[in-house]
C-alpha cells in the first residue's frame, strides 16, 4: 500500500486479538500483513507532534493520528490533515530546530523547505524529486509529499543534535577503538560505528552473562557489564556539549 492510499482510507485497520492480550501475549503480524506504509505515517506523526508540542504535552485528538469509520476504514484525522496543509506544525518544528531562523520569519511550507536547503537537507520525494510547497498545500493530501518533509525535519534535527565528537566521546564510554582506522568520517558513518560498537559490547555481556550462569562461582561480581550503560551514552550523545 502507498502512502497516499494509506491516507485516503484504502487501508484497513487490524485490530490485536482481545483474547491474546487478555492472556498477557501479544499477536505478532506476519510479515505478508504488515502494513509498512501505515507504520511509517504513524511513526512520523507522532514525532512531528512530539517536537512541536513536547511529548507530555501533545493535545488529545492528536495522540492517535487515526480513526476507523462505520466500514471499518482506516482514515488520517481532519485535525491531523488541516495542521499539515496549513504548515503551522512543519513552522513550529523548523523554528525550534534551527534556532538561528526566526519563528515569525517561517510562515508557509516553502519557507521551511528553504530553511532546511540552506543547512543542506532537501526534501525529495522517493524518486528524488523536490517536493514543493503546491504538493504540501494539495488537497486531497499527499501524504507521499508530507513524509519526505517530516524526514528532513527528523534529518535537521539529527544534525543539530548529534555531532562526530559527541558520538566519539560517548563510545570511548564504554568500548576502545582504534583511532587510526575506527574514527568516523561523517554523521551517517559516526552512527554506524556508535552502533557497531553497542552490538559488540551487547555480545560480549550476553557471553559473559552465559559464562556466569554456567560457573557462577568463576566470575566475580564486579566484573558484570551493566547494559543500561550502552544505552546512557546515546544520552551523552544528544546532550554533551
Amino acid at each position: 500500500m502507498d502512502l497516499d492510499s494509506c491516507a485516503s482510507g484504502d487501508g484497513t485497520r487490524r485490530k490485536m486479538d482481545l483474547c491474546a492480550v487478555a492472556e498477557g501475549t501479544v499477536e505478532v503480524v506476519p510479515l505478508e500483513m504488515y502494513d509498512s506504509a501505515r507504520a511509517k505515517i504513524d511513526a512520523n506523526l507522532r514525532w512531528l507532534f512530539a517536537k512541536a508540542y513536547g511529548i507530555d504535552h501533545i493535545p488529545e485528538d492528536l495522540r492517535d493520528p487515526f480513526y476507523t469509520d462505520q466500514y471499518e476504514q482506516e482514515h488520517i484525522k481532519p485535525p491531523v490533515i488541516r495542521l499539515l496543509l496549513s504548515c503551522e506544525l512543519y513552522c513550529r518544528v523548523c523554528s525550534l530546530i534551527l534556532k538561528t531562523e526566526q519563528a515569525a520569519a517561517l510562515q508557509s511550507h516553502l519557507c521551511v523547505i528553504q530553511a532546511l536547503s540552506r543547512k543542506g537537507i532537501y526534501v525529495v520525494d522517493s524518486d528524488d524529486a523536490p517536493v514543493t510547497d503546491e504538493d504540501l498545500a494539495s488537497m486531497p493530501i499527499k501524504m507521499s509529499a508530507h513524509m519526505p518533509m517530516i524526514d528532513a525535519l527528523m534529518m535537521a534535527y539529527t544534525v543539530e543534535m548529534i555531532s562526530i565528537e559527541k558520538v566519539v566521546a560517548s563510545v570511548k564510554r564504554f568500548s576502545t577503538f582504534s583511532a587510526s582506522k575506527e574514527l568516523p568520517f561523517d554523521l551517517e558513518d559516526a552512527m554506524v560505528f556508535w552502533i557497531n560498537k553497542v552490538n559488540l559490547k551487547m555480545r560480549e555481556f550476553t557471553e559473559r552473562e552465559h559464562k556466569v550462569k554456567q560457573h557462577p562461582l568463576e566470575s566475580p561480581s564486579h566484573q558484570k557489564v551493566r547494559p543500561e550503560v550502552l544505552f546512557l551514552s546515546l544520552s551523552f550523545c544528544l546532550t554533551a556539549t
